[in-house]
């Protein structure tokens, strides 16, 4: 994993799980533990770190997954992290590193027109669901709460994953929480999706983050789920958040060509995407262009910080 999205350990945020209440519905306190533990989901070359800081916030039963994925993606491993809380469980899905992401975008304008989930994704669930699946059933037979969040490719193995829980394991109830997430299938997996899930899924884009444009609409693939945006380096609000499943937003543009021209001139414009974080890193990460910029890990968790 890169070490633009791997954290200092002094910089994780302590208590954030101390407003977590499982079965409350839909929070931003909820939302910022869960875009929390999708940066902790990065941190997988480090098992003990990732249990010093889960121990911090209180998370027990915690276990750490890398598996080489065999994917159409540039993709070498899926790296998540499973956690138990406030008798919860949590499974959190890390992104690519984000100096690959110019790569794998490209990938989505070949498309699939046979397929109803991208390929590159399924995958990438695949490689890590033996023991997914088998926490799923666990945490099914004890009662308890599930909750499913990612960032980036990280947010579409958790969509993937939900639906194949649906699938395999009759899993009818999750909240799903999904950062930066691209979209991950056709008219098939949306309609079944969101007839479990829609409701309970929360999809939240940040500024001018380009990987929610993409696989693009025009190849048939769609978002699931409830909408909540806010402008770049603002506070999410959550008023803002759409109760209808409907939306396909952001668009790569009016037309599929050139929304493409206009999405690579805007890589390289506008404003810098600001970073809450205080390592060289972070100030370097500044100098992204705005739309990988906006995509950052750091730049959710830190509009979601109060």
């Amino acid at each position: 994993m890169s070490i633009l999205v791997e954290l200092p350990e002094k910089q994780y945020a302590p208590k954030v799980f101390a407003d977590f209440v499982p079965g409350a519905g839909f929070n931003l306190k909820t939302a910022r533990a869960m875009a929390w533990m999708s940066q902790l989901a990065y941190e997988t070359r480090f098992p003990d770190k990732i249990k010093r800081i889960a121990t911090g916030w209180e998370l027990g039963d915690v276990r750490v997954l890398q598996q080489p994925a065999k994917s159409t993606l540039p993709l070498s491993n899926t790296h998540a992290v499973l956690a138990t809380a406030k008798d919860a469980m949590i499974i959190a899905f890390a992104g690519t590193n984000p100096l690959d992401l110019l790569n794998w975008i490209s990938d989505f304008y070949l498309g699939r027109v046979d397929a109803d989930v991208h390929q590159g994704f399924e995958d990438a669930a695949d490689a890590v669901w033996t023991d997914v699946g088998a926490a799923i059933e666990r945490c099914m037979n004890d009662g308890r709460a599930l909750f499913i969040a990612g960032h980036s490719l990280g947010a579409a193995i958790a969509l993937v994953i939900a639906d194949r829980a649906r699938h395999e394991k009759a899993l009818e109830h999750a909240e799903v929480y999904v950062f930066g997430s691209p979209r991950v299938g056709r008219d098939d997996f949306v309609s079944r999706y969101n007839a479990v899930f829609g409701s309970t899924t929360y999809r939240f884009v940040h500024g001018r983050d380009i990987v929610p444009t993409v696989p693009p609409s025009e190849l048939g693939f769609h978002h699931v789920g409830r909408l909540l945006e806010c402008d770049s380096g603002q506070k999410f609000d959550q008023t803002r958040l759409r109760n209808d499943v409907d939306s396909d937003e952001p668009q790569s543009g009016d037309e599929f060509f050139g929304g493409i021209a206009v999405q690579l001139r805007g890589l390289f414009s506008g404003p810098l995407s600001l970073s809450s974080r205080t390592d060289a890193l972070g100030v370097l990460s500044q100098l992204l262009s705005p739309s990988i910029g906006d995509h950052l890990p750091d730049r959710y968790y830190t509009s979601l910080t109060p």
